[in-house]
């Protein structure tokens, strides 16, 4: 019989999201330590390869080594597949306040953010995850597992801190950073184009605050990312 790692890693080598220790103990009828000490030799025996072993959403997943990034993104990605900033900005947002609606993203990006929450939700980094009990019942959006993945994280919890006053929820709504009038006239006019009327009237896109406060949500995404 193959080593109990060997075991392990053939199953992680087939798996297409992390696997629990507990799932791993259920395949192999090993108890829980034994798989546990395995994955700790496993590790170990990876670090000098081209992949690793890495504890993920909340499993463990085989992964192509961090060195290597580049390479793996010249042959996977296409040419100028880089995140932009303002998909960077938005997926900040739904990351720290979720499940939050597109008004209330627009609200602090100052934009239309259609395009760039379909990219999101192309690139599986973003999903719908109900509807606001609010007039319109308008979508709200959280980020997924890829999402966890791809930024090495096994939860939420794992999120750099946010700067100091920077927009949280407080009772369940979106506190901002405090704004001029203007900027306030900007939200207002946003939100009167865009909320409860998504189907229905077009978003003023020409309606962008002087100062984008996503800019303090994405940059410790941005941070976590490089």
């Amino acid at each position: 019989m193959p080593s109990l790692h060997n075991r392990i890693e053939s199953i992680l080598f087939v798996a297409d999201k992390p696997v629990t220790e507990d799932e791993l103990s259920a395949a192999t009828g090993e108890p829980a330590d034994a798989v546990r000490r395995a994955l700790k030799e496993l590790a170990g025996l990876t670090r000098d390869r081209g992949f690793v072993l890495r504890a993920v959403g909340g499993g463990w997943r085989l992964s192509s080594h961090p060195a290597c990034r580049e390479d793996v993104e010249r042959y996977l990605l296409p040419p100028k597949s880089h995140m932009s900033q303002a998909s960077l900005e938005t997926l900040a947002i739904v990351a720290y306040l979720q499940p939050v609606t597109r008004a209330e993203i627009e609200s602090l990006r100052g934009v239309n953010v259609d395009g760039v929450m379909s990219t999101l939700e192309e690139r599986h980094l973003v999903r719908e995850v109900g509807r606001k009990e609010t007039v319109g019942r308008p979508i709200i959006y959280g980020t997924t597992q890829l999402f966890l993945e791809a930024f090495g994280l096994n939860s939420l919890e794992q999120l750099p801190p946010l700067p100091e006053g920077a927009p949280r929820r407080v009772n369940g709504e979106v506190v901002p950073f405090p704004m001029s009038a203007q900027r306030a006239a900007d939200v207002a006019q946003i939100h009167e184009s865009v909320e409860g009327h998504e189907d229905e009237v077009p978003a003023r896109s020409e309606a962008k605050l002087t100062h984008s406060v996503a800019q303090e949500l994405a940059q410790a995404l941005d941070e976590l990312k490089a």
